[in-house]
């Protein structure tokens, strides 16, 4: 096997390689993302049994107001807790996002000096000629994978995460309770609508 030969395999060997190891960093990527989402939702659902149970255990023991106060006390320290691995889980997500992305630009820029360097060296031993816009179109079609990767993260994501790449801590404090409503009467009409406790006292929300 002559040295022309040797030269051709690699590289055509350089940007298939480099492509697959973009498809393997996105698959694996993509994967561990998944887990993560689903290991939150899994949270989510826990707490919200959870949640469930000491409300309706608040309307049971309502009149004892030790086990009262006791249980609002648990309630407040249980949502503590989950914001903490909730924003840990969403924290995750983030770290390896950005994770993922930076191997993704590495091995396209890679993948684009690999091309350049093909394209120059066309040039250079033959000129502008059909085998060159032939090189072109081929190394062109490479970049097809790279843009599918960067969408297929982004779309994922990007319900998740900021712009900035932080976590969307907003929906979490959403979920239950709004912290930004301010009038007392918008407060109460919520706990009339939604879990009518007039009768014991203050609901939980207030001691979140």
């Amino acid at each position: 096997m002559n040295g022309a030969m040797w030269i051709k395999y690699l590289n055509e060997g350089i940007s298939f390689f480099l492509l697959v190891g973009i498809g393997l960093v996105l698959y694996r990527g993509l994967k561990k993302n998944q887990g993560t989402l689903l290991e939150r939702e899994e949270l989510l659902q826990r707490y919200l049994h959870f949640r469930g149970d000491i409300q309706v255990r608040l309307k049971v023991f309502g009149e004892d107001e030790q086990t009262y106060q006791e249980l609002l006390k648990n309630l407040s320290e249980s949502w503590k807790n989950f914001k903490k691995t909730y924003d840990q889980h969403l924290l995750l997500l983030s770290r390896n996002t950005t994770k993922i992305r930076r191997f993704l630009l590495l091995l396209a820029f890679g993948l684009l000096i690999n091309s350049a360097r093909l394209l120059l060296e066309e040039y250079f031993f033959y000129g502008i000629h059909p085998r060159f816009f032939y090189v072109a179109g081929r190394e062109l079609s490479n970049y097809v994978l790279v843009i599918l990767s960067f969408f297929l993260l982004r779309s994922q994501t990007h319900r998740f995460l900021s712009l900035r790449g932080e976590p969307v801590k907003m929906e979490r404090d959403i979920l239950f309770y709004s912290n930004s409503l301010s009038e007392i009467g918008e407060k109460e009409s919520l706990y009339n609508e939604f879990s009518p406790l007039e009768e014991l006292g203050a609901g939980d929300g207030k001691k979140d």
